[in-house]
């Protein structure tokens, strides 16, 4: 048999079960990867992550070059076509089989379905499986046989459904007789013009290096990452979300490494362990949620009734949110540290988001999309779920109306300003009883801008906007 692998987020060897399917009892293997700008454009993809993407595939292509394995990239010009590429590319190399990782998105569900009836039409044979979820989303149910909506139960199932069996992931690949079919990956033209500013120094390319981030964080700072994890300056994260979101590793390999260190208990054991597992869980549960509930898919609020919140636009609040010159220093702060890095600190996103959503009440659909544009860790199900919960119309909605004052954040988190000091340098020289506020004198000293808006009056202004959203239901 002669099957083909059609790669999407799952660039690695490690736990591929499309590809370790592939190779198991086929005479030859394919893979492919299909590159199309215009979808690119229409998901709004950072600049910064296809950079990313585009050495990963060089390095996979050096992986899959060792078992044998060519890699084809094959030019897209939107999605309708998918299948027809396909189609044609399994034709021309007498394929019998293709194997894929599901993706479960809208649009992606649809284009797979279309790619499975045109083959079997043309007794070609498609099998996908599952490598971003333990489990197959919706498979985890309420007691009322509904999907989830709030994350502590769907994660109490998911520990109760939790077997042995789901991380036996380690495979041994075999290799292939050498192909006449050469990758074509080095000399693909992708017609992509770095116009970021991202320092991509930050991140090492490729699978093997996303192993060595996962061991080092689990050998030393996993273990204060319940204690540490909030502190921005303190970088007590993984960093391994961009790694995640393109599948450079996988989530099984992450929980599995985590749970040999905490002998695979899931509530006892070390806090830091147990705490940061949990996020690779809130990472399904989006996944579940982006699944089971397609509206969120198509740019609506998970809670229906906020589709009447009158959301608001000031162009000069809104250009001085996205350039980091709100006036608040922990804003300011966290929005160059994006634009830098292509990345922020996850404590910091809830709170610009709901700075954005609940102090300026601007529309989250605007700044979902400037995150997905500028992250490099840009994943749909993630930003959507993140930004839906700051902003009080997705899950796990509060009995009460959840707003940050960026302001005590600051102080909780940044508490001697090392974090503001490091991308407001501006401000560097102040000391903490004035770095989180700085006075107008202050500011005109060190040509900071002022404040944007008023924290009290824009906090009764947004819950002004949610209850009468409520009324008009």
């Amino acid at each position: 048999m002669n099957s083909l692998v059609w790669l999407r987020t799952d660039l690695r060897i490690d736990d591929n079960p499309a590809l370790k399917n592939a190779c198991k009892n086929s005479k030859s293997v394919e893979a492919i990867y299909i590159f199309s700008e215009d979808q690119i454009k229409k998901h709004c993809e950072a600049n910064c992550k296809i950079d990313f993407l585009i050495q990963s595939l060089k390095d996979l292509n050096k992986s899959l070059e060792k078992l044998n394995i060519p890699l084809t990239i094959i030019k897209s010009k939107n999605i309708i076509e998918i299948p027809r590429l396909i189609l044609d590319y399994s034709k021309q190399n007498n394929i019998n089989k293709l194997f894929l990782n599901n993706e479960f998105g809208e649009d992606e569900k649809n284009r797979d379905d279309a790619v499975k009836v045109l083959l079997k039409k043309n007794d070609i044979i498609s099998e996908s499986f599952h490598d971003k979820v333990l489990f197959e989303p919706g498979f985890l149910k309420t007691g009322q046989g509904k999907p989830f909506s709030v994350f502590t139960p769907f994660k109490r199932r998911w520990i109760e459904n939790f077997k042995m069996e789901l991380l036996d992931i380690d495979f041994t690949y075999p290799i292939f007789e050498k192909s006449n079919l050469k990758s074509n990956v080095n000399q693909f033209d992708f017609k992509f013009k770095k116009s970021h500013k991202v320092d991509m120094t930050n991140w090492k390319i490729g699978e093997q290096e996303s192993k060595k981030i996962l061991k080092k964080f689990l050998s030393k700072k996993v273990y204060d990452y319940s204690k540490h994890r909030n502190d921005p300056i303190l970088d007590g994260t993984s960093r391994l979300s961009p790694y995640l979101s393109l599948g450079i590793i996988s989530p099984k390999r992450c929980i599995l490494e985590a749970m040999k260190l905490n002998n695979f208990e899931f509530t006892s054991g070390n806090i830091g362990i147990t705490k940061w597992v949990d996020e690779i869980v809130w990472r399904e549960f989006y996944k579940n949620i982006m699944y089971c509930f397609p509206k969120v898919s198509k740019g609506m609020p998970f809670q229906d009734y906020t589709n009447s919140i009158n959301w608001l636009f000031d162009s000069k609040q809104f250009e001085a949110w996205k350039n980091g010159a709100t006036g608040f220093p922990i804003i300011d702060a966290a929005m160059r540290q994006l634009m830098h890095e292509g990345w922020m600190h996850n404590r910091l996103r809830m709170v610009v988001a709901m700075f954005f959503t609940k102090n300026m009440l601007h529309d989250w659909r605007l700044g979902e999309e400037f995150f997905m544009k500028n992250l490099i860790d840009g994943d749909f199900a993630s930003n959507n779920g993140g930004w839906q919960w700051s902003s009080s119309t997705g899950t796990d909605a509060a009995p009460y109306f959840r707003i940050f004052n960026p302001i005590t954040q600051s102080k909780n988190f940044d508490k001697d300003g090392s974090f503001i000091k490091k991308y407001v340098p501006e401000l560097k020289d102040l000391d903490k009883s004035s770095i989180h506020d700085p006075s107008d004198e202050h500011r005109k000293y060190l040509k900071y801008p002022n404040k944007i808006l008023d924290l009290k009056t824009s906090r009764i202004r947004a819950v002004e906007a949610f209850n009468l959203a409520k009324k008009s239901l």
